[in-house]
């Protein structure tokens, strides 16, 4: 899920200057993170945690790319408390994943280690309503309330003429300008780590390499109303890398939670040589995305075109 579409078409942010333009992009990933708060407190359902998680990264993203507008104590000290949101879903939905991942196993994959598989089903479970209630409560006295509060008057800290504490940064530059900057930032970090993660055996970079992505991503899907498509052939590319990266990393993470749980033997040894089995063919997948699908092209287009100077806007309209 992304930033609401109404944000990209009626608004044109393209030609306003980017203190303006940060304060309308802030308020709506605000919005967004609240709406799936609720969502979420409402039952916990995998999706809306999910969304949730998705939200809280893209909300701390944007606080990332207009820091140097905002106090820089008072955005980091909100980073952290979203942050730790964002790791408590996490436990939740690594939980989830592995539930879903251990009980769709096919009979004839785990013929030998069946009871195995049954005794972690059983763990994860009754670990999942532990994390569950341990994570109602938690939210219950996170404060939303008060950290809503708290980042609405972030809006009033967009002052442009205040002193920055960024030497040299002008609010009053055009949006565009600052945003392919800011989106170079990340292809380059993702470009930079990729060569590593190309190597099977690399779990670190991989790793690596599936957060950058996942940072790029979300400033892409945050700078979305600048663009005339809003960067959408780039985001169904960047996910499609996100999804293999993320299900090579849930296969790491399960394989840490067979052997944290299972006693050592010929069972817990079939059931991780049928999760390696799993993330040797995702890699070939990964492997030949990469082939075919280079994001050079892309990322450069939607450079080039955050680079362009804007189109004056139709008489009478105004963002």
């Amino acid at each position: 899920m992304s930033i609401p579409a109404h944000s990209t078409a009626s608004l044109q942010l393209r030609p306003t200057r980017l203190w303006f333009a940060a304060s309308y992009l802030l308020a709506m990933l605000r919005e967004e993170f609240f709406a799936h708060w609720r969502g979420a407190a409402r039952g916990f359902d995998l999706d809306e945690v999910h969304d949730l998680r998705v939200a809280s990264r893209r909300l701390r993203e944007g606080l990332a790319l207009f820091a140097p507008l905002l106090p820089g104590k008072k955005v980091a000290r909100l980073s952290r408390r979203v942050k730790r949101l964002t790791t408590l879903l996490g436990e939740l939905r690594n939980i989830d994943e592995a539930l879903l991942f251990f009980s769709g196993l096919e009979p004839e994959e785990t013929s030998g280690c069946r009871a195995e598989r049954e005794e972690l089903l059983r763990s994860l479970s009754k670990e999942r309503e532990i994390t569950r209630e341990g994570l109602s409560g938690t939210l219950a006295g996170f404060g939303a309330g008060k950290l809503q509060k708290e980042l609405g008057g972030l809006a009033k800290r967009l002052n442009p003429f205040q002193e920055r504490e960024a030497p040299g940064f002008d609010p009053f530059t055009e949006v565009g300008l600052f945003a392919e900057g800011a989106f170079a930032e990340r292809v380059e970090l993702v470009e930079e780590l990729f060569p590593a993660a190309l190597r099977e055996e690399d779990t670190v970079a991989q790793h690596r390499l599936r957060i950058a992505f996942k940072k790029l991503r979300y400033r892409l899907e945050i700078l979305a109303p600048l663009l005339e498509d809003g960067g959408e052939e780039l985001r169904r590319l960047l996910k499609r890398y996100q999804d293999l990266l993320g299900k090579l990393h849930d296969l790491d993470v399960f394989a840490e939670m067979a052997e944290q749980r299972l006693a050592p033997g010929t069972g817990r040894d079939e059931l991780l040589q049928l999760l390696a089995a799993h993330r040797g063919a995702l890699f070939a997948g990964f492997a030949q995305t990469s082939r075919e699908q280079p994001l050079e092209p892309l990322t450069r287009r939607v450079s080039l075109e955050l680079r362009l100077p804007h189109q004056p806007s139709p008489a009478g309209t105004r963002p």
